[in-house]
């Protein structure tokens, strides 16, 4: 099998959780990134980093500003990390969610063939079809859920030189932790010395990725040619007790109490049977533990900073 050496890659959505992490590694394996953003400012001291600001792919003219880059750097890849999560349930928001998640992903890809690049990723989530058949989801998450299931199908149907990936990853988190998701929920209330009330027994298996390792899955997609729907989790199944109790061990100043409603079982993580039924398939790259990762978070090791605009 021949292999494609990629060094130059156009990131987007290096402000969001998983672009910055992407970004982060492929940095450190010294590629050289191109990385956008909307509203944020991304700084680094990386000579193999640049940052493109004002890259919204809700607008008319982004498509325009993407192209732009490829024309005036020749990125062999784009990684693309933008998506709207289901944050707000206005009409608006919606129609923003389809352009962003559906129509910008079409349209972004078909400039990567029409450059002729090697590589487009598209950052998708895993289980998404089983997600879809929880109860009580609000319509704006299965709004959000249809949209990830049918670009994926879109993207894949398309037969081309260049190597179109899904590449669909569970819970991701990184260090980012403006979010609302479990993680940087945890890391926030106990960095500001608050107890973690945990509202069940604490049992609730679930598999994180920290976005560093998605780079590295995105590095392995590079070097041995991938494409089509790929799977990639984190490297371990733990529950909501480990994953307190861990984060801390790492980041309390003071003494943090955790509390639970021992009389509460939380069903675990709707992918977690899933991931583990396709463990064989996934491919194998080096991951961090949750502590390791907590760590880097903790220390702050990424080289991209991020500065609101």
């Amino acid at each position: 099998m021949q292999k494609i050496k990629i060094r130059r890659v156009l990131v987007l959505g290096s402000s969001g959780v998983v672009g910055h992490g992407v970004s982060t590694d492929l940095i450190k394996n010294k590629y050289y990134v191109l990385g956008t953003s909307n509203k944020k400012k991304l700084l680094s001291s990386s000579t193999n980093f640049k940052s493109f600001q004002n890259i919204d792919l809700s607008k008319k003219n982004f498509l325009k500003k993407i192209e732009k880059l490829i024309k005036d750097y020749k990125p062999q890849a784009i990684i693309n990390c933008a998506a709207l999560l289901p944050y707000n349930s206005s009409n608006d928001y919606k129609i923003k969610m389809k352009r962003i998640n559906n129509e910008s992903v079409m349209k972004i890809l078909n400039l990567s063939l029409k450059n002729d690049l090697s590589f487009f990723i598209n950052i998708g989530g895993h289980s998404i079809q089983e997600k879809l058949k929880e109860p009580n989801l609000s319509s704006l998450q299965k709004n959000y859920f249809k949209s990830k299931i049918i670009i994926e199908k879109k993207i894949l149907n398309i037969k081309s030189k260049t190597n179109i990936v899904s590449l669909n990853i569970l819970a991701p988190y990184g260090y980012i932790l403006e979010e609302t998701s479990l993680i940087p929920k945890f890391i926030n209330q106990v960095k500001k010395g608050q107890n973690i009330n945990i509202f069940s027994d604490g049992s609730r298996k679930q598999i994180f990725t920290f976005s560093e390792d998605v780079g590295a899955a995105c590095r392995y997609i590079f070097k041995n040619k991938l494409s089509g729907a790929i799977s990639f989790a984190g490297p371990a199944v733990i529950t909501t007790k480990f994953l307190a109790k861990t984060i801390v061990s790492v980041f309390a100043k003071k003494n943090i109490n955790i509390s639970y409603k021992k009389n509460i079982k939380d069903k675990d993580g709707m992918a977690v049977k899933n991931y583990l039924k396709e463990k064989n398939k996934i491919f194998l790259i080096k991951k961090h533990n949750l502590k390791k990762s907590l760590l880097k978070i903790l220390h702050n090791e990424s080289s991209i900073k991020i500065k609101k605009k």
